[in-house]
């Protein structure tokens, strides 16, 4: 990030008055606004509250946070029972009232939304000679690239919502309650920001080149939107205009998730971390214990699921949970698998994990083997998270508890990414032809396996879904939007996670046994959950607003 979000405390507070709470449904100019001149001054001023605005992304607790929003898939699961996914999301419960996507979600995303139209509508107001034209478009462009991304969000959450495009006042005539707009309207609106922040954007940001919206970012934002919608033609054409770009694949996928080597030609858009700006994750997400000090370093909870772990195939052509490797499961697999996933006898941090279940630790002590029953706080799949991780810092709760050190980037869009949007997209639009395998094969040849050839079109779709998963596996939430946008959530959610109980037998060898997971429950009701309620205090302010069926 550099300097990108290291701002004033002044104007910090400058942007809180400017975006202060309201009563209303979405936030409304306050009438204590008079330092709005000053910020709109010029293009510094201004800057430094766009960058208030960047710091809206929420990465550091859907990311790196102790529930991350990985969680909420297939995916991963936490270890202790209190968490957001283990009980709301789990067990979709909840109510109209207090959903975890819920008013807090609605109000800060429209506070966010209202910070861009101040910047999109002063900015088009100022007196000329405020902004040069380059200014004027580089602000401008980031704006609408951000007001695009938080409506994305809510798109995704709750379906079509309240389109607000200028900045709302009680002083003003004009009505400050909107109506639903349309999922398709929605995605148009979206659609349209980032086409016209791709144009007016610079392809790479002088010396920060993937922390600030460029025209690559608003592409690939833009191809999300597409893609989620289900606009498969103008995905391909989108996607074509980002390989016109100068981005490539890196050639060592784990290097994409270290800091040192982070800034790169995949990167097309991430925020990024560093001593000064650190997030949780080496805490929260490292296994509970250090194997070099024994210390209880981590929380674990981002515990990789059995089904995450079958979707890596081995590099002989076997698919992940092949019986022919039941005694081995864990030798030859994709490269992916070993920069993603801590297993039995992995290598971390100057020493082993060891997950296999031990019958001599006691109830009170703390462990990286397997837990039955969570008495010694050790792993219940046998798994733990590694992608994300420093392995050159060793957390530890007596040494960090209250300290932030990760600073590990959390990568929004890569190229990676844009190849399977495209595969995806040309695949469901006309078939697996040519661009399709190349697409799919660049990543697989990345991850040491065999290309594939001769598919049909479903045979390809669930390859390249598959790719997604193992690709972009805990980038996020993506893998919990891909489960919702196939309509698989059905199937895919009212079971239980899964995970791997190792057995040391008295001749030393190994036994594997696959099981359910202790507190890996999921429930979801089809056809309702697909959405997130509209939260009822929003309703209450803005009868206009109609409720999401089934709530």
């Amino acid at each position: 990030m550099k300097d990108t979000f290291i701002y004033m405390s002044t104007w910090v507070m400058v942007a809180i008055m400017l975006v202060s709470c309201s009563e209303d449904f979405v936030e409304v100019q306050p009438k204590s606004s008079i330092t709005s001149d000053a910020v709109f001054s010029s293009y510094t001023n201004t800057n430094i509250f766009l960058n208030e605005l960047y710091s809206d992304i929420p990465v550091g607790t859907e990311w790196f946070s102790e529930d991350a929003r990985a969680n909420w898939s297939d995916d991963s699961m936490a270890t202790f029972g209190w968490t957001t996914s283990q009980n709301e999301i789990a067990r979709r419960d909840y109510s109209t009232s207090n959903a975890p996507i819920g008013n807090g979600t609605w109000r800060s995303h429209y506070a966010s939304i209202r910070k861009a139209n101040m910047i999109i509508n002063n900015v088009e107001a100022a007196p000329e000679g405020t902004y040069s034209i380059d200014e004027k478009n580089q602000l401008q462009g980031q704006a609408k690239f951000l007001r695009a991304f938080f409506y994305l969000r809510l798109v995704k959450y709750f379906g079509g919502v309240p389109l607000i495009d200028k900045v709302l006042s009680r002083d003003s005539e004009e009505g400050i309650t909107f109506p639903r707009s349309s999922f398709e309207e929605t995605i148009d609106f979206i659609v349209q920001d980032c086409r016209e922040a791709a144009d007016v954007l610079p392809e790479v940001w002088t010396g920060d080149r993937s922390t600030r919206a460029s025209k690559g970012a608003a592409l690939a934002q833009m191809a999300d939107a597409q893609l989620f919608s289900e606009r498969w033609s103008d995905c391909v054409i989108t996607c074509e205009e980002i390989f016109a770009l100068d981005y490539s694949l890196v050639d060592d996928y784990s290097s994409l998730f270290r800091p040192e080597t982070e800034d790169n030609s995949e990167v097309i858009f991430d925020v990024e971390f560093n001593e000064s700006y650190a997030h949780d994750n080496e805490v929260f997400n490292s296994p509970r214990v250090d194997p070099v000090t024994g210390v209880a370093a981590g929380w674990g909870h981002l515990l990789p699921t059995q089904e995450l772990v079958d979707s890596y195939e081995f590099k002989d052509g076997s698919l992940g949970n092949d019986e022919d490797h039941a005694n081995d499961p864990y030798t030859n697999r994709d490269n992916r698998f070993y920069a993603t996933i801590l297993y039995n006898g992995s290598d971390w941090r100057g020493g082993k994990i060891w997950t296999f279940f031990d019958p001599t630790v006691q109830q009170g002590s703390f462990s990286n083997s397997f837990d039955d029953n969570h008495t010694h706080q050790g792993t219940l799949t046998g798994y733990y998270f590694a992608k994300h991780l420093n392995p050159k810092v060793a957390p530890s709760e007596t040494t960090y508890y209250g300290k932030s050190v990760g600073t590990t980037n959390a990568i929004v869009y890569r190229f990676g990414e844009i190849l399977l949007i495209y595969a995806e997209a040309k695949n469901e639009l006309s078939g697996p032809d040519g661009t399709v395998y190349d697409a799919v094969n660049q990543l697989r040849a990345r991850g040491g396996l065999q290309p594939l050839s001769g598919l049909d079109q479903s045979t390809m779709r669930e390859k390249i879904r598959n790719e997604r998963r193992v690709e972009l596996a805990f980038e996020g939430d993506k893998r919990y939007w891909d489960i919702i946008r196939w309509r698989i959530a059905g199937t895919v959610f009212n079971k239980s996670k899964g995970g791997m109980r190792i057995v040391v037998q008295p001749d030393s060898s190994l036994e594997y046994n696959r099981v359910d997971a202790l507190r890996g429950e999921m429930r979801f009701n089809e056809p309702r959950d697909y959405l997130f309620p509209i939260p009822q205090e929003a309703i209450e302010v803005n009868p206009k607003l109609e409720q999401n069926s089934g709530w």
